[in-house]
């Protein structure tokens, strides 16, 4: 779900960005740079992280950092939107990336392919759409954007967690590196 909310929220941050905190558009490139980073951060860490949790469990914590990016954006304090950035850079490699694990693990051999090309589309479609309707709905307010998609991304997030709880699944054996 984060993954499509990134593309709602796209259109918030340039109303963030010049109306709220009144900078120059060209400080998106600061907030590009932050992210990059932060996805650098989380593309270290994942690996790891589903090593030692689930791939459900490491998506859930990504869509929440996400939804905590976009709380954080909501502050009119350009430090705050910088390490909201940050945040944001880590969350979304680690939906990615745990969703694309997935898959991988919980699909026979011979399906893997058209498995994965429908996750593709489920993943990456959502944002398609969320750009244009990121763009309509901002005339709301970058701030209302924003608390919008955290509000679905932690509802998201919710029920997963709840139905990852009430499921008695085996668990996959741990990848050594």
């Amino acid at each position: 779900m984060s993954v499509g909310m990134s593309g709602l929220t796209t259109a918030a941050n340039y109303a963030i960005v010049t109306t709220t905190l009144g900078l120059p558009a060209t400080f998106l490139g600061v907030l590009l740079s932050a992210q990059g980073a932060g996805s650098i951060i989380g593309g270290l860490l994942v690996g790891r992280l589903i090593v030692r949790w689930s791939p459900v469990t490491v998506g859930i914590a990504g869509t929440a950092l996400f939804a905590v990016n976009c709380l954080v954006r909501c502050l009119p304090w350009w430090p705050g939107t910088v390490a909201a950035s940050v945040v944001a850079g880590i969350g979304l490699p680690w939906t990615l990336v745990a969703a694309v694990t997935a898959v991988q693990t919980h699909t026979p051999a011979a399906l893997l392919g058209r498995v994965a090309g429908t996750a593709n589309t489920a993943m990456f479609a959502p944002v398609a759409v969320a750009f244009p309707l990121g763009y309509a709905v901002v005339h709301l307010g970058g701030r209302a954007t924003l608390l919008a998609a955290a509000a679905i991304c932690l509802a998201s997030g919710a029920v997963i967690g709840r139905d990852q709880h009430t499921r008695v699944r085996p668990r996959a054996a741990p990848v050594r590196w």
